[in-house]
């Protein structure tokens, strides 16, 4: 079977480690915001195909867009409590991907993400990741 005729069923994963790829080089706010968050784009492949639940993402997107109000309040500048909040989502989504609570290939991408956010502590930066965490959360159909 050519690839243009395989079934869309592992589109999510690759779409997920696809960006995983290029935000660990790059700043997300490079990709353009349309592609992470139109339909059929990253955050709708990604919700969709690697059948994310609302369950699943709530605390650790709770916390970052904590993280992001923290930030804008704070001027974009990342001081220790900032910091401090970011790190600790490193074991809030290993202990939800241990506890099967949390899919692997999405852990694997939020990790990277906030890999980009420390690693590009920008205003831009901070707002696509922002804004493509939150369109991941308004594709998913299952609570």
């Amino acid at each position: 079977m050519r690839y243009g005729n395989r079934p869309n069923n592992n589109r999510g994963i690759n779409a997920a480690e696809e960006l995983r790829r290029k935000i660990q080089s790059s700043p997300i706010s490079e990709i353009g915001l349309k592609d992470l968050v139109k339909p059929k784009g990253y955050a709708y492949n990604i919700a969709r195909d690697l059948k994310l639940t609302k369950v699943q993402v709530r605390k650790i997107y709770a916390e970052f867009k904590g993280i992001y109000e923290a930030l804008k309040r704070n001027g974009w500048k990342f001081d220790e409590d900032i910091l401090t909040r970011l790190y600790m989502l490193y074991p809030i989504i290993e202990y939800q991907k241990n506890r099967k609570v949390l899919n692997e290939d999405f852990a694997n991408l939020i990790t990277a993400l906030i890999e980009n956010v420390e690693k590009f502590p920008n205003r831009k930066n901070v707002e696509t990741a922002e804004r493509f965490f939150t369109a991941i959360v308004a594709y998913i159909t299952k609570d």
